[in-house]
């Protein structure tokens, strides 16, 4: 399988042809970029220099000044507010198992659904921080070239099956769509990867490729073109065929968005908070040049003579609680400090609290004030946007599921995948289950609909299926118990599971 990771080299010459780059990408490719260097920490960061930090004598181009920004470079503090958000918002999604129901021949693609080893929950967290953090990620399900339909066996024993991958919003860099039967379709993807060229056994060396999924005639055809002198070439085409040796008529990728799955880039919702870092970056800097240079109290001596210096004090002064200083008559000493320089302190403070009103909750100071109304203000719209997030990127991997189901034969009946949308993480109170399991018993709501309200709050962990055969089997284990699950008791009323109470009518 080809590597996933793209280098940026064909972004920064548009070479036209297959390594086009739509205007809509390079439009947000410097926003991305400032994201992905935030997001590497401190070290990419400092190994930008003056992209991100700039000299304070540009003009200087001695080594003397060159030596004094190295130092100045060292001493600046980048502390990576954005990947800890980032890392803090994902784990809200996250803070529950997803809900995952697939026919016993995906089962295979829980565990490993990339074919290297990464579980399906795994590749959606990886799709969830694209979106969270560049607004845009595309997820992709690949079927195998293969000469004849796959057998049962090939597929029960993993020798053929489909996988599904995640690409960052740079990777996939050109799209065309056609309108067929009032859906709007993409008839084209091309999604830059990296090959191997050369391996010795220890080294590995890479290149650009290009995998173009297109509609000919409105069937699927995949194509992956590689360099060859100062162009590309086809150098592998199929076309994928579902469990029963059919063409496709629909190319298996979409994007995933922070506002809805379309083909039009969102934009970075995280582009905001990594500028006022790169910001806060900045300002620590000037702070700790002003902190070295004169941070420390400098003593001083006047009336002082020649004679005074080597007869009397020997060409030594001794400072600290066991030295004493011999002055002479109007002779004065005492300590240079400068005022607090509280500016670039005050602007560090400043950006801290922009930050906390953009989400960045995990660098929140309990001495920031905000009104019930911003709080609430803030909350509400940082819930929206993982809300809508969570559940586009589960409707997308969704989806690249059912396309897996065609191509093992299941279809498309039978799968679920959920993502948590619900962020408060207090449990239900007793009091709180005790009302919901009651309202159940009366009838008022469906198992279902209580279970759901399980999930939400922590309390229950288990699928409804495999929840009503385990309570159906303590049930039949303890004597005395009647409950059934699917018809609970509704104080003497015949209203069943989906049926209210009709007050003995």
């Amino acid at each position: 399988m080809p590597a996933r990771t793209a280098t940026n080299s064909f972004i920064r010459t548009n070479q036209g042809g297959v390594a086009y780059v739509r205007d809509e990408i390079r439009a947000l490719l410097p926003q991305y970029e400032l994201i992905r260097d935030c997001l590497a920490g401190e070290k990419q960061i400092k190994h930008r220099r003056e992209a991100y930090l700039p000299k304070p004598s540009p003009e200087d181009t001695s080594k003397e000044n060159e030596a004094r920004y190295q130092a100045y470079l060292k001493r600046a503090v980048f502390y990576n507010v954005t990947k800890r958000t980032l890392n803090g918002l994902v784990g809200q999604i996250f803070m529950r198992e997803p809900v995952v129901e697939v026919p016993t021949l995906l089962d295979a693609l829980v565990l490993d659904v990339t074919g290297s080893g990464v579980s399906l929950e795994q590749l959606a967290k990886k799709a969830t921080s694209y979106v969270i953090a560049f607004g845009r990620a595309g997820i992709y399900a690949d079927y195998p070239a293969v000469a004849e339909p796959a057998t049962r066996k090939d597929i029960e024993e993993g020798d053929i099956r489909p996988t599904i991958s995640c690409y960052a919003p740079w990777e996939a860099i050109n799209w065309r769509t056609i309108v067929r039967g009032g859906r709007e379709l993409l008839s084209l993807v091309v999604l830059a990867e990296r090959y191997v060229v050369q391996d010795d056994g220890f080294e590995q060396k890479k290149e650009d490729q290009f995998r173009v999924l297109k509609l000919v005639d409105n069937t699927y055809v995949v194509e992956v073109w590689r360099k060859k002198g100062g162009g590309f070439f086809v150098a592998e085409a199929y076309i994928p065929t579902d469990a029963t040796g059919n063409m496709l008529d629909e190319i298996p990728f979409v994007f995933v968005g922070t506002e809805n799955n379309d083909t039009n880039p969102d934009n970075p919702p995280l582009y905001d908070l990594a500028s006022l870092n790169i910001a806060h970056y900045r300002n620590s800097a000037d702070y700790e040049e002003s902190c070295y240079m004169v941070g420390q109290p400098t003593p001083y001596f006047s009336g002082l003579t020649e004679d005074w210096v080597k007869n009397v004090l020997n060409g030594t002064v001794f400072l600290g609680a066991r030295g004493a200083v011999m002055l002479p008559e109007g002779g004065n000493a005492g300590l240079l400090q400068a005022n607090a320089n509280s500016m670039p302190k005050e602007a560090m403070e400043l950006k801290e609290r922009q930050m906390v009103a953009l989400g960045a909750k995990l660098v929140e100071q309990k001495t920031v004030q905000r009104t019930a109304t911003e709080a609430s203000q803030e909350e509400a719209s940082e819930s929206s946007t993982l809300a809508a997030s969570a559940r586009n990127v589960a409707n997308a991997i969704k989806w690249a599921l059912e396309w897996c189901g065609i191509f093992v034969g299941t279809g498309e009946a039978g799968i679920k995948f959920e993502l948590n949308t619900d962020f408060d993480i207090s449990n239900m109170s007793a009091a709180d289950r005790a009302q919901l399991i009651k309202e159940w018993q009366s009838g008022a709501i469906t198992f279902e609909e209580m279970r759901a309200v399980l999930r939400k709050g922590g309390v229950a962990t288990l699928d409804d299926d495999e929840a009503k055969t385990k309570i159906s089997e303590e049930i039949a284990n303890a004597p005395g118990l009647n409950n059934d699950p699917n018809n609970p008791p509704n104080n003497g009323n015949s209203g069943g599971n989906n049926t209210p109470p009709n007050n003995g009518g």
